[in-house]
């Protein structure tokens, strides 16, 4: 009997080191995660102040890309008609419709 209780004692003893060892690995590894983490979030910060300046300019570069997009629309509707009126006049000619 005094040889199973040793036994048990000593597989407690294993089990809580394997324990504490597993848990004190994951605390350094969640550390090691949180300050990778707080740099990442020093480096956007520092990202979003330098690039601060550039708002106004790209608003406005974006303003002449959609007035440069509705344009480009418009050419694509004038070229779709254009080849409308080619493929009628292609099967009057008995050249067929030519796309």
């Amino acid at each position: 009997m005094q040889l199973l209780t040793w036994l048990t004692v000593i597989y407690l003893v294993v089990l809580v080191l394997a324990l504490a060892v597993g848990l004190i690995t994951i605390f350094v590894y969640l550390w090691r995660i949180g300050s990778a983490l707080l740099k990442v979030e020093n480096e956007l910060a520092r990202a979003e102040l330098n690039t601060a300046p550039l708002k106004n300019h790209l608003e406005a570069i974006n303003g002449g890309l959609v007035s440069v997009g509705d344009g480009l629309k418009s050419v694509d509707e004038h070229l779709a008609a254009s080849s409308d009126s080619l493929n009628v006049i292609a099967e009057q000619l008995g050249l067929g419709a030519r796309v």
